[in-house]
C-alpha cells in the first residue's frame, strides 16, 4: 500500500479509536447527564458543566489523555515507520474536537487550558510506545 496512503487511514483510525476510548471512559464516570436534560441544548449542559466538582473534570482529562495515547498508539501502529508525526496528528485531530466541544459549552477556563495541551502529551506518549514496542527496521 502506499505510505501516505497507509499514514492517512491510520490516523483516521487513530482519531477514531480515540474517540471511542474517550466515549467509554466518559460513560464510566459517576457524572452522567441528569435524567430528562437535552444534551442538545447548549446553555442548559453549560449549566451543568458549572455546578460539577472539581473530580469530574480530572476525569474527563483523564479520558482526553488515555485516548489520546490509544489512538495514536493505533496510528503508529498502523503506520509505516516513521518519527512520531502520524501519532501528533492524531494529537492535532483529536485537540480540533476537543476545541469544538469548548467553544458549544461553556468550561472552566483552566480545564481549557490543561485538555488543549493533554491530547498532544497522549498521543506523543501513545507514538513513543508504539514506537518502541516495533521491531528496529533502520
Amino acid at each position: 500500500m502506499n505510505p501516505k496512503l497507509r499514514a492517512l487511514l491510520s490516523i483516521l483510525a487513530g482519531i477514531v479509536v480515540g474517540t471511542i476510548v474517550m466515549y467509554w471512559l466518559e460513560m464510566l464516570s459517576p457524572y452522567q447527564l441528569p435524567p430528562g436534560m437535552n444534551e442538545n441544548d447548549p446553555a442548559s449542559l453549560s449549566a451543568w458543566v458549572a455546578t460539577l466538582p472539581l473530580s469530574a473534570f480530572v476525569i474527563i482529562l483523564l479520558a482526553y489523555f488515555l485516548g489520546s495515547v490509544a489512538g495514536a498508539w493505533v496510528t503508529n501502529k498502523i503506520a509505516a515507520p516513521t518519527h512520531y508525526r502520524p501519532a501528533l496528528i492524531v494529537g492535532f485531530g483529536l485537540f480540533v474536537i476537543g476545541l469544538m466541544n469548548l467553544i458549544s459549552i461553556s468550561h472552566p477556563t483552566w480545564f481549557g487550558l490543561i485538555s488543549s495541551l493533554i491530547y498532544f502529551a497522549g498521543a506523543w506518549l501513545g507514538g513513543r510506545i508504539a514506537r518502541r514496542t516495533q521491531p528496529n527496521i533502520y
